[in-house]
């Protein structure tokens, strides 16, 4: 059955303090019977014990069970081995502190694969009656005394009916009584179970022992066959033997009969009163009153030696309830899904401090959502966060205003039209459908684009543009108005809703919104004619950082503030007064009011300049408008001056990077728009994300550390779990899973109200602006990127530990001081 083979064991190995716990042992043991090793503490009884049941490693020798040798083999290996054939009588007794008594016991026939729940109970409970502890099936482990928490053990290790028991001090925390029932039991099995005991009681270890070694320092110095046939010359505390007491009396009144018996003539005064069915007694505090309702027998003999009958008539069945033929297997104990389960499960029984604990994992899981949320928003770069024109424009420098250029870049191939400026207006959204709102009004800014590059299948709604005051706008700018949510006031809810409504600029006729495109552009697509008239009438929608800059270097007329208008705008309320309408290139009309004023005379040059050209004075006018008091030239005048008062043009095309190769081929420097603000939005948020993700990384670390140190500290407290389940033979991948089920549960749990907490904080926060929707991205996939964020740092950190732990043997684990 069991050889060992020169079998050597150090401790601190190659130090000073090495000690040779084995010494180079050989034995052959039986296949029955009681083997009892004997010895003083520390002489390496229990260390062989381990070495033989896989608990602990050897550093020289072999060690066979049945032929197979066990050291030297991964632990997987071992863990089949001793789950088939060995149970374990611990001295600490090993259970599962949390568990009841039954699920303490049912553990080990699970784990050699029985699921039958009518078997398990039915073999279990046969087991507890066996060894006395049945009554407390139901309580927790932990709420045991010492001898019933060494029956429970017991009947763990003989519940899987194993061929080889290991019994380490299996009494040692037992009173006599029990101490006798026990070891009836291991003898009953020994009949045709190998026994391994080690006990200190000698008088135990010689009537029951089939077979006694005794080891000093670590050496067999005898081994011998021990004769059953003695007695036990073993007095049992809980019995009182009359005949044996040296001072014994009888007492009798009437019909009441008194013994006393006494160990010492004693002076006592005790009264005695029987009312009813009840008898008092009053001892005057000197003594302790024991009824027949405990476990004390008084027995009329004297004392004498047990023989072996009183293990004779011990009875155990091996095989009852279990089932026939059944072949041994290792099973795993906690599949993933019942692992979770048993962690939420573990979760209820935490103790106020763990629970308290809990919070802590909830703020970091508030904290780890705020960060990533915040990293994400920043990092999501979308079209709409940069694209301020349309994807076909490219800008070329103009700072000398020249129309020589402009005239060049209109004849380059693949060039739609060129505009002066970054194409960029803004339109003025009338909101006055009702009299509270009727001084109100929005503004949708964008990028002019000809309505001739728009497509039937670009509408997302709406029509194509027929007349010269019709627009198309981009589903894009009106995404942004929706966000800001100032069209509600007017019912302006969706995109439909724009349909039909008017845009305006100052001087301007009306404009109708008579379509929405969806080309993913800031695009306002009206008719190429009109292009000169909004540009020189129209706000040019800017960012504030631009403002200055626009300021200083576009917008320059070359001297004067006067306002210039196409006069074809203006002409059905003005009147010719004096000269005639200007028809040529920079000739200029202004009202009559400045007739005789020095420095206005027809036919002379003006003051004021455009594009470095003087204005001719060609006619006074008058207007049906009050007051008005503008410069009206020609149209094409108009559009001289737009490209004279702007440093850059814009081209449109529609290959935009193709057109800017061929113009470095010429030598002109051109940027494609899209290029260029995707380049500084990213410019942009990279300083955003320097600062983000240094305040976010230290948010997420402290959490994180917090975690660490929580699940640190709970580990540290399961560690004689670890302990306990890798000695009674559990697997290191069941192992895992138990500890991983309760991470994912105390994960999901904390997750869920820490992130769902931000999560609605950070819902409110962004409907503020769209500031802080750039800077915060509040969406399902990022609270499910946390969580999982979450999970995998937790089950990192919870787990390298176990792993850690698992390294070692199951006798190092339960060796380490702070498991007691």
């Amino acid at each position: 059955m069991i050889r060992l083979n020169h079998v050597h064991k150090f401790f601190n190995r190659h130090r000073a303090n090495q000690i040779h716990v084995i010494n180079d042992t050989t034995l052959e043991l039986p296949e029955t019977g009681i083997v009892t090793l004997l010895g003083p503490s520390g002489c390496g009884k229990t260390t062989l014990l381990n070495a033989i049941g896989g608990l602990d490693k050897i550093n020289k020798g072999s060690i066979y069970i049945d032929n197979q040798k066990i050291n030297k083999r991964r632990s997987g290996k071992k863990d089949k081995i001793r789950n088939a054939k060995i149970g374990y009588i611990f001295q600490n007794f090993n259970l599962i502190d949390d568990q009841t008594v039954f699920e303490n016991v049912a553990l080990a026939l699970r784990m050699i694969g029985i699921r039958n729940r009518k078997v398990i109970r039915e073999r279990v409970n046969y087991c507890l009656e066996a060894v006395g502890i049945y009554a407390f099936r139901n309580k927790t482990a932990g709420a045991l005394s010492g001898g019933q928490r060494q029956r429970v053990a017991i009947a763990r290790a003989i519940v899987k009916n194993p061929r080889i028991i290991i019994a380490d001090e299996p009494t040692g925390n037992l009173d006599s009584a029990n101490t006798l029932a026990i070891m009836n039991i291991i003898k009953k099995i020994s009949q045709e179970r190998l026994v391994l005991l080690v006990t200190h009681e000698e008088d135990i270890a010689r009537f029951f022992s089939s077979r006694i070694i005794r080891l000093q320092d670590g050496k067999v110095i005898s081994d011998e066959i021990n004769d059953t046939e003695q007695l036990l010359d073993y007095e049992l505390e809980n019995r009182i033997y009359l005949k044996d007491m040296p001072v014994a009396d009888r007492m009798q009144h009437q019909d009441i009969g008194i013994e006393l018996y006494a160990d010492s003539e004693r002076q006592a005064n005790i009264k005695l009163a029987i009312r009813g069915g009840n008898i008092f007694i009053d001892t005057g505090g000197r003594y302790n009153v024991i009824d027949e309702t405990s476990d004390i027998e008084l027995i009329d003999d004297h004392y004498s030696a047990m023989d072996s009958s009183v293990f004779e008539e011990a009875t155990f069945d091996y095989n009852a309830y279990l089932p026939q033929r059944y072949k041994v297997r290792y099973r795993s104990i906690s599949p993933i899904l019942k692992s979770i389960a048993a962690g939420f499960r573990s979760i209820g029984k935490f103790n106020v401090l763990k629970k308290f604990l809990l919070v802590g994992f909830v703020l970091a899981s508030f904290f780890a959502f705020y960060a990533t949320s915040h990293i994400a928003g920043v990092m999501n770069v979308q079209r709409d966060d940069f694209l301020k024109t349309d994807e076909h424009y490219l800008a070329v420098a103009n700072p000398g205003r020249s129309m020589k250029l402009v005239k060049k870049l209109k004849k380059l191939e693949g060039v739609h039209y060129v505009i002066p400026g970054d194409s960029r207006i803004s339109f003025n959204l009338p909101m006055d459908d009702y009299y509270q709102t009727s001084s109100m009004a929005g503004i949708i800014a964008g990028s002019l684009v000809s309505w001739d590059e728009l497509a039937p299948e670009d509408l997302s709604a709406g029509a194509m543009p027929e007349k010269s005051h019709d627009v198309v706008v981009d589903k894009m700018l009106l995404k942004k108005f929706l966000k800001t949510n100032y069209g509600s006031t007017i019912a302006l809810n969706h995109y439909k809703d724009f349909l039909g409504r008017t845009l305006t600029v100052p001087g301007l006729k009306k404009y109708t919104i008579v379509g929405i495109s969806d080309v993913e552009n800031p695009s306002i697509f009206v008719k190429s004619s009109q292009f000169t008239d909004l540009i020189a009438n129209g706000q040019e929608w800017q960012d504030m950082d631009e403002m200055v800059e626009s300021y200083m270097d576009d917008y320059d007329y070359g001297g004067g503030e006067e306002e210039l208008r196409n006069y074809e705008l203006g002409k059905k309320r003005l009147t010719i007064k004096r000269g005639e309408a200007p028809k040529n290139d920079y000739e200029v009309i202004v009202s009559d009011d400045h007739y005789e004023e020095e420095g206005y005379k027809l036919g002379e040059n003006l003051k004021l300049k455009m594009n470095g050209k003087p204005l001719k004075l060609v006619g006074f006018y008058t207007s049906t408008k009050y007051g008005e008091d503008v410069y009206y030239v020609s149209k094409h005048t108009c559009e001289l001056t737009n490209f004279g008062t702007k440093k850059k043009v814009s081209l449109y095309a529609d290959d935009a990077h193709a057109v800017e190769q061929l113009l470095a081929d010429e030598g002109i420097n051109a940027r494609v728009n899209y290029d260029k603000e995707r380049k500084a939005h990213l410019k942009s948020v990279r300083e955003t994300l320097k600062t983000s993700i240094i305040l976010a990384a230290v948010i997420l670390l402290i959490s994180l550390i917090e975690i660490y140190l929580m699940l640190r500290s709970s580990f540290l407290s399961r560690i004689k779990e670890i302990g306990t389940y890798r000695a009674i033979g559990v697997k290191k991948s069941d192992i895992y899973r138990i500890f991983a089920g309760e991470i994912f549960a105390i994960t999901l749990i904390t997750s869920a109200i820490g992130i769902g907490l931000m999560y609605y904080v950070l819902s409110n926060i962004t409907q503020i602006g769209t500031y802080f929707r750039g800077m915060y991205m509040v969406r399902p996939e990022i609270a499910g990127i946390t969580f999982c964020a979450l999970l995998v740092f937790n089950m990192i950190v919870g787990l390298i530990p176990v792993f850690l732990v698992m390294r070692k043997t199951p006798a190092q684990i339960l060796a380490r001081t702070d498991v007691q």
